[in-house]
């Protein structure tokens, strides 16, 4: 039976949950919000499959090889609009779905909740695209796609670097017909908090959310804000280092224990493709940078790289150095450093979010920074 003794070492990955044959084992939010399993030891039969598929608990890793780097944009201007980075998750998806496939990944419930699901629709797509800094809740997705894939469909599962390890382990076997892509993770906030961020929206606006976005780029690729739209017509938009939400996930005070120290990080993964931002495309592609976004894409296996191949019609495509890459995206191989007030933010969770960021994630702006934005405001009069 499986028992989470240092919640360090489980990222919910759902994995457990998936395998059990008698399906006695839930994923119980704790405290900070963190979903973990929980057995049911009335119903479990000690078959053992729970521990045996854990890959932390079983974290031997197969011969990984060195990836490939490349600097990837849509040429489609709406895409490229919509997409958190350059684009390229649009094109591997409607490729799949081209083929009749299936393609799974974080997408927003009704309740603004982010969990996974699957679409195989090019009309979908928009749902699962753009980053979610929330964790989601897999529920039955690698069973889901497991059955898709017994049945000859082409799947591309798209999730956090610890989730698709969990859909390796779960699966125990490699598939031909299976695309997995990870993506580079800065680590996942407390479920609970977001949540409770979401409420705070939705009441102070007193209308129920119909659209959110983590990533909005029309205050620019590397200025992006978070927007939230309501069914009011109310709209609230804020630059990503002015919001109090992202204020508190990128100071990493909320986020799971098991993402300061990340089993699945570095730059050799367990997925075909890796997506992340170009950060620092001056220096990379020696370019100046247009601020639309640039999608860095890391191919791990031959499956990928073909994949990445077949992209070239509807995407422009560089190969670039991959250590000048991951320099500039250092939580590709680093985990996160914890708050030194972890533990005092998550006690003191009753606290209004703005409170909470003001205490734990404080806004500072230079002075030269203010000098640019009065500049714009005057420029934009």
């Amino acid at each position: 039976m499986i028992n989470i003794l240092d919640k360090s070492k489980c990222n919910g990955c759902h994995a457990c949950y998936s395998v059990c044959p008698k399906k006695c084992i839930k994923m119980v939010a704790d405290v900070e919000g963190f979903l973990y399993p929980q057995v049911d030891s009335k119903e479990c039969i000690n078959c053992g499959k729970c521990v045996k598929v854990c890959p932390i608990l079983n974290s031997e890793k197969p011969d990984l090889t060195q990836p490939n780097a490349y600097a990837i944009v849509n040429k489609r201007d709406d895409v490229l609009k919509r997409s958190s980075s350059g684009g390229v998750f649009y094109a591997l998806a409607t490729a799949t779905i081209e083929k009749n496939g299936v393609v799974f990944g974080a997408t927003f419930n009704k309740d603004g909740q982010v969990e996974h699901s699957f679409i195989d629709s090019e009309h979908d797509v928009w749902k699962i695209m753009g980053s979610k800094y929330a964790q989601s809740k897999i529920g039955s997705s690698f069973i889901l796609a497991k059955d898709f894939l017994d049945n000859g469909r082409e799947v591309l599962f798209v999730g956090t670097p610890c989730q698709i390890g969990g859909l390796r382990a779960f699966l125990g076997k490699e598939y031909e017909n299976l695309l997995c892509v990870d993506i580079v993770c800065h680590g996942v906030p407390s479920p609970k908090l977001w949540d409770k961020y979401v409420k705070y929206q939705e009441d102070k606006h007193g209308s129920k959310t119909v659209q959110i976005s983590f990533r909005d780029k029309s205050t620019g690729w590397r200025a992006y804000s978070m927007k939230f739209e309501f069914e009011n017509g109310k709209v609230y938009q804020k630059p990503h280092e002015e919001d109090a939400y992202m204020r508190l996930f990128l100071s990493n005070v909320c986020l799971r224990p098991s993402c300061h120290d990340c089993y699945f990080k570095g730059e050799k993964r367990l997925s075909d493709i890796t997506l992340a931002d170009c950060w620092g495309v001056e220096r990379i592609l020696g370019e100046k940078d247009d601020d639309k976004g640039v999608s860095l894409t890391l191919t791990h296996t031959k499956k990928g790289e073909n994949a990445l191949q077949s992209l070239f019609n509807s995407c422009q495509t560089r190969k670039v150095d991959l250590d000048k890459a991951i320099k500039e995206n250092p939580s590709a191989i680093r985990s996160t450093i914890p708050h030194k007030d972890r533990e005092e933010f998550f006690a003191n969770m009753d606290l209004s979010i703005l409170k909470s960021a003001k205490k734990y994630a404080p806004y500072k702006i230079g002075l030269k920074e203010r000098l640019a934005r009065l500049l714009k405001k005057i420029g934009e009069k």
